[in-house]
């Protein structure tokens, strides 16, 4: 035992000794009772200065020097009666338990220290990570301080891709392990019960760390201690590092997404914009030499009949294209109310070619209420719906156009007797540029579902006996109260 250690046991020791001749010189010079606890103030301070040991040698001291010299017969350790007996035992017992408390103090004491210190280098190191402007150093930070705990020999944090953030190199195969450890969830090495970590070898595992998965990553460890929660601390501060990384990658990840959108948008109705003149011109060209004044043969009539056609495609595309911008682009509806049923018939008579040859039925009730809309954007969702069902039935096949009011809103639907939509594409036929033909912009249904949720209402597709069917809602017109 090095003399270190020794010194507090010689300090007792010495202690009682001077005690024991101050009690000697006042006995000499008066009769005073209750000197023997003089030696429970030393004992007091031995323990709560350097704890239990030295405090009981102290105690053990004082009983053995206060029977030889004090109690009769003097200068033997033999004791003369019961009552000097009990007085040197209840001199022992109170030691014993005042040491004992003392030790405990001390050590409540020492452990109340340390938790506070924990606690202060915790909040300082969680102020320092909170004004870090980039996450980076705010995990070196964390996983400085997590190296400089005794259990812990070696500490990194992994991301959640397998690339390393901050902490010890780690080896490709040890990466590729963390990468296996977020993926499925599992700690491997280690676990965390109640805020503290420990370490938990498995038997015949050669590998020394341990790894715990995160919301966002991995903390990778190496522990040669026991419990310690102070490391559990700063592994959930490398967690909400973690956190906050991720939320700034997708923040920056949805900002180049929307700054993308806005570009093609701007693009998109550029384009539309430019086009619509050259294609206006280039049908009425067509028009003009379709006419019988042209002089036309038929084979070039018929040319210029497929050209219009195809122009008139080109000009449905890109008024779908500029619409679908300006949708997206958040331009304000022209809405007023309007009759449900005129809205229907004007759209109806306006695709009289395309519907020729259907079995077109249109079910609305008379007393429907009027809905509050924007008159030429409904009217393109009816025209794209019907358009649809057109090319998805068969000559002579039935539509179904039919309207309710349910629940404050007008219910519609558009149904045509045809082959269904297969189940996996009930949702994606809403997405722009999807579409279910061989040729096509995918872009009416698109605008379908921007239209009727600019106006506050939803729209979704099934399939029933004879044939798809697409339901959409929209809002109706405030009731007007007559005086």
């Amino acid at each position: 035992m090095s003399v270190r250690r020794l010194a507090p046991y010689g300090v007792a020791v010495g202690g009682v000794l001077a005690i024991t001749g101050a009690i000697g010189v006042i006995t000499s010079l008066a009769s005073v009772s209750g000197l023997s606890a003089l030696y429970l103030l030393l004992v007091l301070w031995l323990g709560a200065r350097w704890g239990r040991g030295p405090a009981v040698a102290g105690s053990v001291a004082a009983f053995l020097l206060y029977d030889f010299f004090f109690v009769p017969p003097v200068g033997t350790f033999s004791v003369r009666g019961p009552a000097e007996l009990i007085e040197l035992a209840v001199l022992l017992a109170v030691a014993l338990v005042t040491s004992q408390l003392a030790a405990s103090l001390r050590r409540e004491r020492a452990s109340a220290e340390a938790i506070a210190s924990d606690v202060r280098a915790l909040y300082e190191l969680s102020t320092a990570m909170l004004r870090a402007q980039d996450v980076a150093p705010a995990l070196g930070m964390v996983t400085e301080r997590a190296k400089a705990l005794a259990p812990v020999e070696r500490f990194a944090i992994v991301a959640a891709d397998g690339s390393e953030l901050a902490g010890d190199p780690l080896s490709a195969e040890e990466l590729k392990q963390a990468k296996w450890v977020y993926d499925n969830g599992r700690a491997v090495g280690v676990a965390m019960k109640d805020g503290a970590v420990a370490p938990m070898r498995v038997h015949g595992a050669t590998d020394p760390l341990g790894y715990l998965p995160l919301s966002s990553g991995v903390a990778v460890m190496q522990l040669s201690g026991a419990d310690d929660r102070v490391l559990g601390a700063l592994i959930g501060l490398a967690d909400l590092l973690l956190d906050r990384r991720r939320a700034a990658q997708e923040s920056e990840r949805v900002r180049g997404l929307e700054a993308s959108d806005r570009l093609k948008t701007a693009i998109l109705s550029s384009l539309s914009h430019e086009l619509k003149s050259p294609i206006a011109t280039l049908r009425a060209g067509l028009t003009a030499l379709i006419a019988p004044q042209a002089g036309m043969g038929a084979e070039q009539r018929e040319l210029m009949t497929d050209m219009d056609h195809q122009a008139a495609r080109l000009d449905r595309m890109v008024s779908d294209l500029l619409a679908l911008s300006r949708l997206e682009a958040g331009v304000a509806l022209d809405v007023e109310p309007h009759s449900f049923a005129d809205l229907v018939g004007t759209s109806v008579r306006q695709m009289s070619s395309e519907l020729n040859g259907h079995d077109v039925s249109i079910h609305i009730p008379e007393d429907l209420p009027d809905v509050e809309v924007d008159e030429g954007q409904v009217g393109r969702v009816l025209a794209n719906l019907l358009e649809n069902a057109v090319e998805w039935s068969q000559k002579g096949g039935a539509i179904e156009v039919g309207a309710a009011a349910r629940d404050g809103r007008l219910e519609v639907w558009v149904e045509n007797e045809g082959p269904a939509i297969t189940p996996t594409d009930l949702d994606r036929v809403f997405d722009s540029f999807y579409t279910r033909r061989a040729k096509g912009t995918g872009l009416g249904l698109a605008i379908v579902k921007r239209v009727v949720e600019a106006h506050g209402g939803r729209v979704s597709a099934e399939n029933r006996r004879r044939g798809p069917r697409f339901t959409f809602t929209l809002p109706l017109a405030p009731t007007r109260v007559t005086t």
